[in-house]
């Protein structure tokens, strides 16, 4: 990765990144969707062809929220907007119970998989619907399964047009993002303006780059995550409520879909409370407000001086 001090490298689709060593904190994030929100069986997750099949997150949401409450800890919850439509009451307990709601698009799409007039569309139709059910801002974004994969994506660029304060979609791990991506807190700012923090999840493995969340997470031993968590100024660990129960799977799935959603999954929920005994959990939202207390380039922003961190041009690969 080259180092600059300058914006000489950024075009209007690859912002400048300034890292923020200062943004620190740890944090729980869950994807709020059905099991059968697999972007590797698109007439799963595409409504005008799914089939019928079992949901679950009418009674998932309720023991996830309990699960949460004996631990004593606070998540994000990205919630899909489809589910938000169906479950608003649901979704109104998760605000209620003390947790952030963060927006996660409105269909469980791949983010390349429409055009991007299309994609700000349905992130529109999906933040005012949780917030309509909350009676908040809702400021956080995570596009489903981190399919803004890297930092010239144009649509990572609508998310700060559209003024939320952090996305939390690129993972700095092949496959899933890309080793170029920040692994850190880190600001953005494009040529004409825009701006937005960036909150990665976790990789560990090194140069392997294995994400905190999924299967990969699922299959580790539980001392692996947890010292990669303590050992990073700030950590955030994914998971999904379908993970934390041990019933089968209501459905059919084959292949690499069934592996991904399968892998490790026994026993998952009891392993991962191992991993986050004694962390100090706090919602995104804590953490980016934290940053733009301390003069981060934010939305609704006006710093007073140079945020700490240091200037990067990435060196970019289209990964997925």
């Amino acid at each position: 990765m080259r180092r600059s001090t300058s914006r000489s490298s950024t075009t209007p689709d690859r912002p400048e990144i300034r890292l923020l060593p200062g943004a620190a904190g740890r944090a729980l994030s869950v994807d709020v969707e059905e099991w059968y929100h697999s972007c590797w069986v698109p007439e799963y997750v595409d409504p005008e062809r799914r089939p019928p099949l079992v949901e679950e997150l009418d009674r998932l949401l309720p023991e996830t929220l309990a699960r949460f409450s004996t631990l004593g800890l606070r998540a994000t919850f990205f919630v899909l907007g489809e589910v938000a439509e169906r479950l608003p009451g649901r979704v109104r307990e998760v605000a209620e119970a003390g947790h952030e709601v963060a927006c996660h698009g409105r269909l469980h799409l791949r983010a390349d998989d429409r055009p991007v007039a299309r994609f700000r569309a349905d992130v529109e139709r999906a933040r005012a619907t949780l917030e309509q059910i909350i009676g908040r801002a809702v400021v956080g974004f995570r596009a489903p399964e981190w399919s803004l994969r890297n930092l010239a994506n144009p649509r990572l660029r609508v998310i700060a047009e559209l003024g939320f304060a952090y996305d939390s979609s690129l993972m700095a791990s092949p496959g899933a993002g890309s080793r170029a991506n920040p692994r850190q807190p880190a600001a953005l700012t494009w040529q004409h303006g825009a701006r937005i923090l960036e909150l990665p999840p976790l990789v560990w493995g090194g140069r392997l780059g294995l994400p905190a969340g999924g299967w990969c997470a699922r299959c580790a031993p539980p001392s692996w995550l947890r010292r990669a968590a303590q050992g990073s100024s700030f950590a955030l660990l994914v998971v999904h409520p379908w993970e934390l129960v041990d019933r089968p799977l209501p459905g059919l799935y084959t292949g690499f879909a069934r592996f991904f959603h399968e892998a490790g999954r026994r026993g998952w929920g009891a392993r991962l409370e191992g991993v986050l005994a004694d962390l100090e959990l706090r919602p995104l939202a804590e953490i980016a407000a934290e940053a733009r207390a301390g003069g981060s380039a934010l939305p609704e922003t006006e710093p007073a001086s140079a945020a700490p961190g240091t200037p990067l041009a990435a060196s970019l690969v289209r990964h997925g």
